[in-house]
């Protein structure tokens, strides 16, 4: 079974939370839209491969947020 997208994304936008939220709400916004518009464009592989999201970094975004793919 592989991972949603919906967890990708998420995951990859947990490590940025202190930065996301230090900015506005259009500067979030706009972020969130550039990156799901990029997993779009290259899909789940290529997006995990670019974001470094190996098993080791999900397994972080897992036991810190209780998560599941």
């Amino acid at each position: 079974m592989g991972y949603s997208r919906e967890f990708l994304i998420d995951a990859f936008l947990w490590r940025y939370t202190d930065i996301l939220l230090a900015g506005s709400c259009a500067e979030q916004d706009s972020y969130i839209s550039m990156v799901t518009k990029y997993y779009d464009e290259v899909g789940r592989d290529t997006f995990r491969i670019y974001a470094s999201l190996d098993a080791a970094e999900l397994q972080k975004f897992k036991l810190a947020t209780g998560r599941k793919s």
